[in-house]
C-alpha cells in the first residue's frame, strides 16, 4: 500500500492532470488529443531523461489521457446543456444541484479510474531524482492552482 505522502502526491498529480487537460486543450486547441499527448510525452521524456522502459510507461499515461480527452467534449456539451436548463428554470432545487454534482463527480471518478493505474505504474519506474523533479513540479502546479483559487 502506498504511504500517505506518496498517495497524496499521486492523487494530487492525477487531479492536476485532470484539471490540466482543459488548460492543455486550451493552449493546444487546434491539435488533436493524440498530438497533444505526443507533445506532452516528448517534453516529459526530455525533461526527466527517461529510459526506454519509462517512456513505454509514460506512453500508457498519454494514451489514457487521449481516452479521457476524447470523451470530454460530449460530457462538457451535456453539462453545459444541463446548466442552461437549470438556469432557465424559475426555481432550483437541492436535488437538481446534487444530481448535477453527482454527474460531475462520476465523470471525475471515471477519468481517475483510467489515469491512476497508468500514472502509478509510470511513477514507480522513476528513479529518486526523477521522482523529486515530478514532486517539485506537482508542488509548483498546486501552488499556482491555490493562488488562482484565492
Amino acid at each position: 500500500m502506498l504511504g500517505m505522502k506518496k498517495r497524496t502526491w499521486v492523487v494530487g498529480g492525477i487531479i492536476v492532470a485532470l484539471l490540466g487537460t482543459g488548460a492543455l486543450a486550451a493552449r493546444w486547441h487546434e491539435h488533436s488529443p493524440e498530438e497533444s499527448a505526443e507533445r506532452m510525452t516528448s517534453r516529459i521524456s526530455q525533461k526527466l531523461d527517461l529510459n526506454d522502459e519509462q517512456r513505454v510507461e509514460l506512453e500508457k499515461v498519454a494514451n489514457a489521457y487521449v481516452d479521457i480527452r476524447g470523451a470530454a467534449p460530449e460530457f462538457m456539451m451535456e453539462l453545459s446543456g444541463r446548466l442552461q436548463e437549470l438556469a432557465a428554470e424559475e426555481t432550483l432545487t437541492v436535488e437538481e444541484v446534487n444530481t448535477l454534482r453527482d454527474q460531475i463527480r462520476g465523470e471525475f471518478e471515471r477519468r481517475a479510474d483510467i489515469m491512476i493505474p497508468q500514472f502509478v505504474s509510470f511513477y514507480n519506474t522513476l528513479n529518486t531524482g526523477q521522482k523529486r523533479m515530478v514532486s517539485a513540479r506537482l508542488e509548483h502546479m498546486t501552488e499556482r492552482m491555490e493562488k488562482m483559487g484565492r
